[in-house]
């Protein structure tokens, strides 16, 4: 009889947020398939389970995976895990999930913490959805898309950035962002936990970067900001604010505050409107 899959989500900090059905699980498979054997023995040790482990990571996961699946085939149950949180999430893992559904192999999810739902939970956001944007990508026009797309999203985004990239992230944040509020988390449930929060990112300051981040970002959702976001009052913004600012000693600033009382907006979403526009026209023109 084949064995299951059991994917299994372990703590993100404190080890203490292990789920009692996930240490039942993690001492009963025949073998633990781990995205990093040393931190997940460090997990195993703290609650004295004694269990064979395979490295299964980002890059042997294609070669590793149908080993797997032949030792399941044959009756081993294995537990996969990963750093922190959920496997597949942002994390190694679905590779092995889809081969093993391919090979009839019972795939059974074991929840339990994780960074994003930590996040949401302590942000505020009165919405009823919520997006995970994964990590930014690390460069070029791909990054550049990822942040448009962060800008025009019009509920809560949460993403997660590695800590070299941390405050080039957030510089970055305040060029496409404006006063979307923004909360950074670092080291969520560890001792070192911080969650600095801000109208703009721009006016954070300095954040340590040391750890695990994660970023929530929640947009202004008033009626006014709606109206703002549509894509006919973007370009109606753009294009008058364009015809206004070409005019002889017209400032940026007088120029938003007549676009904004032709069209019925505040300056502020006025502003947003222009901005957003002139992306949208930028990512047209590529």
């Amino acid at each position: 009889m084949p064995g299951t899959l059991f994917v299994v989500a372990t703590p993100i900090g404190n080890l203490e947020d292990l789920t009692f059905r996930a240490k039942r699980i993690l001492g009963e498979v025949d073998l633990i398939a781990a995205e990093d054997t040393r931190r997940t023995s460090k997990l195993l040790a703290h609650y004295e389970i004694r269990k064979p482990m395979v490295s299964l990571r980002e890059h042997n996961e294609t070669r590793e995976g149908p080993r797997l699946v032949a030792r399941m085939r044959a009756g081993e149950s294995i537990a996969l895990v990963s750093d922190a949180g959920t496997p597949g999430i942002a994390d190694p893992g679905a590779r092995l999930v889809q081969a093993a559904r391919a090979g009839g192999i019972t795939v059974v999810p074991i929840p339990g913490a994780s960074a994003v739902t930590a996040l949401m939970s302590v942000s505020g956001a009165e919405a009823p959805e919520f997006s995970f944007f994964g990590f930014p990508p690390p460069k070029g026009t791909d990054r550049e898309v990822w942040f448009a797309r962060l800008a025009k999203t019009d509920h809560p985004v949460v993403f997660f950035e590695a800590p070299h990239r941390i405050e080039r992230t957030l510089e970055e944040c305040s060029k496409y962002l404006v006063d979307q509020q923004i909360i950074v988390a670092r080291e969520l449930t560890k001792i070192n936990e911080t969650l600095v929060t801000s109208p703009n990112i721009g006016s954070i300051g300095a954040i340590k970067a040391i750890g695990e981040f994660v970023v929530v970002v929640i947009p202004i959702v008033d009626a006014g900001f709606r109206q703002a976001q549509t894509a006919d009052m973007q370009q109606a913004a753009l294009k008058l604010f364009s015809i206004i600012s070409a005019a002889p000693g017209i400032s940026e600033d007088l120029a938003i505050e007549l676009t904004a009382l032709k069209l019925d907006l505040t300056p502020t979403d006025a502003r947003k409107a222009v901005k957003k526009a002139k992306i949208l026209v930028k990512q047209q023109n590529r």
